[in-house]
């Protein structure tokens, strides 16, 4: 009966040692999806707050195109201005060169006549 008891008792000593171990392992294992659940969120949320980020730069940057070809338009009719003011310049130059000719042969011509008259 002795041993019997002490059979006994070593049953017990097992059966309580294997359902502590299957109790600290379950736990363990709770605590290890609490923690990959955290993990989890943490990861959504930066995440979300990339996608967040990625979004405004995204739009930012169409924001930018658009002020650049707006840039590029205006930079391209301010030297069609300019063009046509250099030409119109050169034009005008080319005028007055002509008119300042065209005086200095008139004045010429005046000075021969009169100096042809006070000859006689």
């Amino acid at each position: 009966m002795m041993n019997l008891k002490s059979t006994q008792s070593n049953l017990n000593f097992l059966f309580t040692s294997f359902l502590l171990i299957v109790l600290s392992t379950a736990s363990a294992r709770a605590d290890t999806i609490e923690l990959l659940q955290k993990n989890a969120s943490v990861a959504y949320e930066k995440m979300m707050d990339a996608k967040q980020n990625a979004d405004t730069a995204a739009k930012d940057a169409a924001f930018a195109e658009k002020k650049l070809a707006s840039a590029k338009q205006k930079m391209a009719k301010a030297e069609r201005e300019a063009e046509a003011a250099r030409k119109k310049s050169e034009q005008a130059k080319i005028a007055a060169e002509q008119a300042t000719n065209r005086w200095k042969q008139a004045s010429d011509t005046l000075a021969n006549e009169w100096g042809k008259s006070e000859v006689k």
